[in-house]
């Protein structure tokens, strides 16, 4: 049997998106290589669309195949990324999507597969416009960074389980984010 839930987060849920965004915002700015007001204001947008249409991704996902899912904020990974933000190394994982009800490998690993989908789009639609416009080149490199990231096959990262379901997904997916990653990078040096 299968429940519509709705997309739209709930109170608590809304709390823990604004507090995730922000944390990943304060990461993000770390990162900004061209500095001008409005270098700064659009990175900040699209730092947080990053961040919060990764989570949205899996909880849309999920909905479909008839799981409850909710954002929610994970107090040890939240701080651990803010810590990071003055680092040279960052996490950026304040919380995760949790997914209720029963699901089988293959809908866990589609489901845990769209975040790092999102991001891998985003870092490729903004791509051409950094190529004009310098600054945009770190939002590539955030995207890339989140995606790389969560495709770690590791604890509770999105990695492990789409690695579980599909090795070779896992593989594409690891490889276009790497080869994002990459260029972002020797953009940026």
């Amino acid at each position: 049997m299968s429940y519509y839930y709705g997309i739209g987060p709930g109170k608590r849920e809304a709390l823990n998106l604004l507090i995730g965004a922000i944390i990943v915002w304060i990461v993000g700015i770390t990162w900004i290589y061209y500095f001008s007001p409005s270098g700064l204001i659009i990175n900040s947008v699209l730092f947080i669309l990053a961040f919060i249409l990764h989570e949205y991704a899996h909880k849309v996902s999920a909905i479909r195949s008839g799981l409850y899912a909710e954002f929610r904020l994970q107090w040890i990974w939240a701080i651990l990324t803010l810590i990071t933000a003055f680092l040279p190394f960052k996490i950026i994982a304040p919380g995760a999507t949790v997914v209720y009800g029963f699901a089988d490998e293959e809908t866990m690993g589609k489901i845990s597969a769209w975040g790092p989908i999102t991001n891998i789009i985003m870092g490729l639609i903004i791509l051409p416009f950094a190529m004009l416009y310098g600054f945009l080149i770190t939002a590539v490199y955030f995207n890339a960074f989140i995606a790389l990231f969560n495709l770690l096959p590791f604890a509770i990262l999105d990695g492990r389980k789409i690695f579980r379901w599909s090795r070779k997904i896992w593989a594409i997916l690891f490889m276009i984010s790497a080869a994002i990653y990459v260029v972002a990078l020797l953009t940026v040096i």
